[in-house]
């Protein structure tokens, strides 16, 4: 049973640098594991398997929750699964502009985050965090992670995941999860995908961006599946933080990888 949010994966290769740029948001460290063991299932997640990675857990009150991910190096295209879409008073003042027609997201799905944040967003490159993001003026809230763009060739197919990992959608688009506790939230913003020069459709935990959508679970060692994650899966168990965990890493057809967080102690 999936209980709610426990990060969007952020990869990145240089963890200092990324922590101190989330921090201007409001990012502060949960914790932090600098040589944790990269279980040897998760090669095929991977374009290059390192056995020890660093991972360091983020959190802002009234944002996503982030984990940074340090493989060593980033390899390859950034991960068009899923783009962050932050809040702030004003973009950073090192980002790069980007075109709309940069993004792996068609005109109808650029409408569809319009329509559904109320405002525009626009497109930036940030140097820090090496990937291509969104933006929103926070226009008075919690400066974050608020959302995510979901690109997607199959809408339905991208529905039945979202349901089936116990999102809802509302009136505008926007699908939240169903839990009760502000800081487990996430939401995503299903849109229509367009291939793009600099992206790929094949996440891998190493590569520039956003990859991975991780959720906190119970019971993973028994029950059944989503029907939607039944494709190339891989289940190990480590500790994380001090907790002995279970983790299943999913692929699914469309979208990003999903992972569940069992933690049993």
């Amino acid at each position: 049973m999936i209980l709610g949010l426990s990060h969007v994966a952020l990869s990145c290769d240089d963890i200092e640098a990324s922590t101190a740029r989330l921090a201007a948001f409001g990012y502060g460290q949960r914790f932090d594991a600098p040589e944790l063991e990269n279980h040897a299932a998760k090669a095929p997640f991977l374009s290059r398997y390192q056995p020890r990675h660093h991972i360091r857990a983020l959190s802002r009150e009234g944002a996503m929750a982030i984990e940074l991910l340090d493989h060593g190096s980033q390899v390859g295209e950034q991960a068009a699964a899923l783009i962050p879409v932050f809040k702030s008073a004003t973009p950073c003042p090192d980002w790069q502009a980007r075109a709309p027609d940069e993004l792996p997201i068609a005109a109808e799905g650029l409408d569809r985050l319009r329509d559904t944040l109320g405002q525009p967003t626009r497109a930036f490159h940030d140097p820090v965090l090496s990937m291509t993001l969104l933006w929103i003026c926070a226009d008075g809230d919690a400066p974050g992670l608020h959302a995510c763009a979901l690109p997607t060739p199959d809408p339905e197919a991208t529905a039945t995941l979202l349901g089936q990992l116990r999102f809802r959608p509302d009136a505008s688009g926007l699908w939240s999860l169903l839990t009760p506790l502000p800081a487990l939230q996430a939401r995503l913003i299903p849109v229509t995908a367009r291939q793009a020069q600099g992206w790929t459709g094949t996440p891998r935990l190493d590569a520039p961006g956003c990859a991975c959508l991780a959720f906190m679970a119970r019971g993973t060692d028994h029950a059944r599946l989503p029907a939607a994650l039944q494709g190339h899966t891989v289940s190990f168990s480590l500790p994380i933080n001090g907790k002995d965990s279970r983790i299943t890493l999913a692929r699914p057809d469309y979208g990003p990888m999903i992972e569940l967080v069992d933690q049993t102690a």
